[in-house]
């Protein structure tokens, strides 16, 4: 049996790409017959499905605490995560593994529910951006911080190497 990882499942990328634009098909049959005050998009709307795709993308293919959820699609050996099987599982590990990946689905769910369900999807998506911004800050700060430990070890061998004058 071939190596997964040597032989790609196009059949199977096929269908979830077919099945996502059935999905978006669906959607678009009921906005059309949807009349809903609260169903115009704003910059706001917009901010909040970008922060809470951020957020959700990582936690579905990152965080610990949904690995058990990724364990049928996933196998982990020491750091390495990997796709199981072959074919439509092997493809569906990969999509898990992928944060973009994952996060245009997700993406398209959270538009499809803020469009028919507003009422209710807004209060989740100010729920996971507010994660979402959380996420990006402390990314941001480790950056800054490992940036400046960075400058500070060079700042000391810097010091440590120039010759002493007495």
């Amino acid at each position: 049996m071939p190596d997964p990882s040597e032989s790609r499942p196009y059949g199977q990328y096929a269908a979830l790409i077919a099945l996502y634009n059935l999905i978006f098909g669906g959607f678009i049959l009921l906005y059309r017959r949807w009349s809903h005050p609260l169903e115009r998009l704003s910059g706001l709307d917009l901010a909040m499905l970008g922060l809470a795709t951020l957020r959700l993308s990582k936690l579905v293919s990152e965080d610990e605490i949904t690995a058990v959820l990724r364990r049928p699609l996933v196998q982990v050996e020491g750091d390495q995560k990997k796709p199981r099987g072959h074919g439509l599982r092997w493809a569906l590990g990969k999509l898990v593994l992928c944060p973009t990946c994952t996060g245009t689905w997700i993406a398209a769910f959270l538009t499809y529910a803020l469009h028919l369900f507003p009422r209710y999807t807004r209060p989740f998506l100010a729920l996971m951006s507010a994660s979402g911004i959380s996420q990006s800050s402390d990314a941001f700060l480790s950056l800054v911080y490992t940036d400046r430990d960075l400058l500070r070890d060079e700042e000391t061998i810097i010091k440590e190497k120039r010759p002493r004058s007495g």
